[in-house]
């Protein structure tokens, strides 16, 4: 906790030029429907998968809520966030949950103004007077416990990490006070719990269809119908608390399966034409009931872990052996549900090349070639080029979906535009207004 409190401080004092930021305003209420009054908002950085933001986030702006419950963040540095509110070790995340694995991350673009960002604190975010710090927050609290789990499948079976889009994570509920941490459920790990009450309801999340939690035992309590139990001032647990998965037979449905490889075992959300799929520990990926036709899949990446993808054609058999590649930017439409694209001559199997989009930067009025500066695509993520001679530009790479081009030179109009990537290779210039 001491090193994160240290982050939060150096967030704050460094600059951040004009232009190359981000705001981000909203009005924050309590569950009452109240103003929430008085209360630290934040812009939170994503901390890796399956580590407890009390431990490991960092801020990159903090401001505090008016009489009226409005905040404005400003000077966010570019990237992605979480925005959340009230107590450093049990925030509220936008849009009003607990826990971050149904949270919504933010995307920062230089200039970019996020307004009407509102949500309802939880009761457990607000900080107690009596063990609170006027600049930090909640920096002391309740004791605190380290508790070891050990996951295991029967018979062998593969351990998923992420299903329906959400990792899969176990949650640990306070019986007194509601409040929650979730973490990513992972073969052997140690999480830490504190409370007012040594008393907590486990459950685990976003299992794949077809496993199910078979047992669920802390010494000899079975946690799966009752609480899980401790003394506030035991330390580890050499027993700890056991989980055991078990697969169940799917019935039969319409469609195939399409499985491959995502090339590391970081835990990735993926989907397959919008639709999620099953992510295992060891890299590999599952889809059920997948339909005839072109589609595309995306393993979502991090700010520091690039996202893969593949574009492939389904026919009416199973497809096996997928290898997703690199992808710097996935499209903005990467995770809503879609048909599948027509095949047309294309063999089923077949695993097509991903599309470019290239073309030339121009003056609007004079048509002649900009050969300056920088241009970004943005969609899930986003990824800069750099215009070269000839007013020249190429994105690679890229997923069938829809983008923004987005265009910041000196002496020329902004410019922000969609674009429709498909399968095949995309030509299109872009055109700036030249101011004077």
């Amino acid at each position: 906790m001491i090193a994160f409190l240290l982050t939060l401080l150096m967030a704050q004092g460094i600059p951040t030029l004009q232009g190359e930021s981000g705001t981000v305003s909203g009005v924050v209420r309590t569950s009452a429907g109240t103003p929430a009054a008085g209360v630290r908002v934040s812009a939170m950085v994503p901390p890796d998968a399956g580590v407890d933001a009390a431990f490991a986030a960092s801020f990159s702006a903090l401001a505090q809520t008016d009489d009226e419950g409005r905040y404005r963040l400003e000077g966010i540095p570019v990237g992605r966030y979480y925005i959340v509110a009230g107590r450093v070790d049990l925030p509220t995340f936008y849009p009003g949950t607990g826990d971050m694995m149904q949270a919504r991350i933010f995307s920062i673009a230089p200039g970019g103004a996020l307004s009407g960002i509102d949500f309802v604190m939880m009761d457990t975010s607000v900080r107690s007077a009596a063990t609170s710090d006027p600049y930090l927050g909640m920096i002391s609290g309740p004791p605190s416990v380290t508790i070891q789990v050990n996951v295991a499948v029967e018979g062998g079976a593969k351990f998923p990490v992420s299903a329906f889009g959400a990792f899969t994570g176990i949650r640990f509920t306070d019986q007194f006070l509601g409040s929650q941490v979730t973490q990513l459920l992972r073969n052997s790990f140690s999480v830490g719990l504190s409370g007012s009450t040594p008393e907590y309801r486990v459950r685990i999340e976003n299992l794949p269809d077809g496993y199910i939690v078979k047992s669920m035992t802390y010494g000899t309590t079975d946690v799966l119908n009752n609480s899980l139990k401790f003394p506030p001032t035991a330390g580890p647990n050499s027993s700890g608390l056991n989980i055991t998965l078990a697969t169940v037979p799917l019935p039969a449905g319409p469609g195939v399966r399409v499985t491959g490889r995502a090339k590391d075992n970081v835990p990735r959300a993926i989907f397959l034409s919008g639709t999620s799929g099953t992510l295992y520990s060891d890299g590999t990926f599952e889809f059920r009931g997948v339909l005839p036709g072109r589609h595309s899949i995306a393993a979502l990446g991090t700010s520091t872990l690039s996202s893969l993808g593949a574009s492939i054609v389904v026919g009416d058999r199973d497809l096996d052996g997928v290898d997703l590649g690199p992808s710097a930017v996935l499209p903005l439409d990467v995770n809503s549900p879609k048909e599948p694209g027509p095949v047309g001559v294309l063999t089923p199997g077949t695993v097509l090349p991903l599309a470019s989009f290239r073309g030339r930067l121009i003056e609007e009025t004079t048509g002649k070639p900009i050969e300056e500066g920088t241009m970004k695509l943005i969609g899930r993520d986003t990824v800069v080029a750099t215009v070269g001679p000839g007013g020249q530009f190429e994105f690679a790479r890229l997923l069938p979906g829809t983008y923004n081009v987005e265009v910041r030179i000196f002496g020329h109009a902004n410019v922000l535009q969609p674009i429709v990537i498909g399968n095949d290779d995309v030509r299109e210039d872009v055109k700036a207004l030249r101011l004077y």
